[in-house]
């Protein structure tokens, strides 16, 4: 059993993504919850933008992702708002 827990848990280290409530960039915070005018105000213009679809096809938001020093840190906009920061090592 402490065999099939130790895979588990490097299997879940392994994967490289850490969902998140706040990001860093500078001396400035973003955290969930914050408009999508101040994530762009802080970061910039994203280095990819991708449209989230509803399950019935409809625009449901926005995932903007960012890359930095070997990083992808994605965030999800949904009503104007970040709704989660996910940040991938590479």
């Amino acid at each position: 059993m402490k065999r099939v827990a130790a895979i588990l848990i490097l299997a879940v280290f392994s994967i490289g993504a850490a969902a998140a409530d706040t990001y860093r960039f500078g001396s400035q915070v973003i955290s969930t919850g914050d408009s999508e005018g101040r994530l762009r105000q802080v970061a910039g213009k994203p280095d990819r933008e991708t449209p989230m679809e509803t399950r019935h096809g409809g625009l449901e938001g926005y995932r903007l992702e960012y890359f930095q020093r070997g990083k992808s840190i994605q965030f999800e906009v949904v009503k104007g708002r970040v709704t989660s920061i996910t940040q991938i090592d590479s």
